[in-house]
């Protein structure tokens, strides 16, 4: 019974945001995310623990998921199925990055302006994909499809800086550290310590490493499986955005970039 009123309880606490909650599909919902983000299966006594729902309750939940296929039963412990991402994929099938970003982008440049960029991994470089110009009479553009050098871009770092541990060992490999000046990463070991850098702090700087005279600013955006699928950057002339401007900046482009991730199902409370 205790665990029941604790149960109603909670709900009751949700219910103060919104009176038309209703309870079984809060739970089902519930119990569907917490399938998602486990990496092994969980048994009905394991969910009701973590959620203090009663056993019978979960019981018919997860049976009725079973019934329409959004979670399987082996030896008698559930996971999800292949089936939920019908419904995370229903919701962006006509919508990509650029459209999932672009209010973003927008909110960015007006806040900042300067020009704002958002790039994806090809290969072993980034390219552009989308650019919103910077209201300043002297700007930076450049055009769309245009690649970049992991090594020498924020963009580059943001990403490779999240990859996998194999997938960024390959494509560190595969860099050639051409020095465009004395700002450019000279090296693999360079290179693997400014990733450590960029990891902790969660955005990354190019510090006119290609181009002198250019600073840029950047910061992953992540899906669902915490996956670097693109970066965003602001990119400005190095005297309207200085070395001492970075960490501020740093932060206000991994809070936008955390905008789009979001779109895309990130949790960055779920590892």
């Amino acid at each position: 019974m205790e665990q029941i009123m604790n149960n109603v309880d909670d709900f009751d606490k949700d219910r103060e945001s919104n009176k038309y909650l209703i309870p079984n599909i809060a739970r089902a919902l519930r119990i569907l995310e917490f399938l998602a983000r486990v990496k092994e299966e969980a048994s009905i006594a394991q969910i009701s623990e973590n959620f203090n729902y009663p056993k019978n309750s979960v019981f018919r939940v997860l049976k009725t998921l079973e019934y329409y296929g959004y979670v399987e039963e082996t030896s008698r412990k559930y996971r999800a199925t292949p089936r939920m991402l019908y419904l995370g994929y229903a919701g962006m099938r006509t919508k990509g990055i650029v459209e999932n970003s672009i209010d973003v982008m927008h909110s960015l440049r007006d806040e900042i302006n300067e020009t704002i960029l958002i790039g994806t991994l090809l290969g072993n470089q980034v390219v552009i994909i989308e650019q919103l110009p910077s209201f300043q009479f002297i700007k930076f553009t450049a055009e769309i499809g245009r690649r970049i050098m992991l090594h020498a871009s924020a963009p580059g770092k943001a990403i490779l800086s999240y990859l996998p541990e194999e997938e960024q060992k390959n494509l560190v490999n595969q860099i050639t550290f051409t020095r465009y000046n004395d700002n450019t990463l000279p090296s693999k070991s360079a290179m693997m310590s400014e990733l450590e850098t960029v990891y902790k702090q969660g955005f990354a700087i190019d510090n006119g490493e290609e181009l002198k005279d250019v600073h840029c600013v950047g910061a992953p955006i992540f899906d669902y499986r915490h996956y670097p699928i693109a970066a965003i950057w602001i990119v400005g002339p190095d005297y309207r955005l200085p070395s001492d401007m970075f960490s501020e900046v740093g932060e206000l482009v991994k809070s936008h970039a955390m905008k789009i991730s979001r779109r895309f199902g990130y949790d960055p409370g779920q590892s």
